[in-house]
């Protein structure tokens, strides 16, 4: 792996996905001098309204981080620099000792009739697992996928839930692991 792409965040990553999702176009991650930078290519939704929407979905995403947005009309694209990020985001996440859990933080889920509240694992919902389960880690590779581990009272790993799964709540202190595929055949977003 290049060592540049070793200071891009999961946010980052989260927001090449987000771009191609608004554009319907390929959105690739390009090391700069100190900073990274894509293209958003806009020709599929050529609107100045829904441009500009791109853009201040951009800046949102990046807050002081974003360098500079340029759009070049007769390549229907923006040109994005962003900085790198000065957090180095560690391998791991944890929660404090003996945190409570708060399970507000968790989406609102329904499957017949059934209403459950969940968090899927995936790096950018690390702080809220932990805040929702009152407990365990994110173990967040530089590559692969990542792992919530829960802890119980003297700190003990005792489940694992692998990216994609959702954990989901059931009563006090007792949570399911459910695997992506299955939890949205059965359930929808509130």
């Amino acid at each position: 792996m290049e060592h540049w792409k070793s200071k891009l965040t999961p946010f980052d990553a989260e927001l090449a996905v987000m771009v191609e999702s608004l554009t319907g176009k390929p959105c690739e991650l390009c090391n700069g001098d100190g900073h990274y930078f894509f293209e958003v290519n806009y020709s599929l939704h050529n609107d100045p309204d829904y441009i500009n929407a791109i853009i201040q979905s951009i800046e949102g995403r990046l807050g002081g981080r974003l360098i500079s947005v340029n759009d070049d009309a007769d390549r229907q694209a923006l040109m994005v620099r962003v900085q790198f990020s000065e957090e180095n985001y560690p391998g791991l996440i944890a929660a404090e000792k003996n945190g409570k859990a708060q399970i507000e933080c968790g989406l609102t889920y329904c499957k017949k009739m059934e209403e459950v509240k969940a968090v899927q694992v995936k790096p950018g919902n690390a702080s809220r697992l932990i805040r929702f389960v009152g407990n365990g880690e994110m173990e967040i590779p530089k590559s692969g996928e990542c792992v919530f581990h829960f802890l119980n009272a003297c700190g003990t790993v005792y489940a694992h839930a692998k990216e994609g799964y959702y954990v989901v709540y059931r009563s006090p202190e007792h949570y399911a692991i459910v695997d992506q595929e299955t939890f949205e055949r059965e359930y929808e977003l509130k």
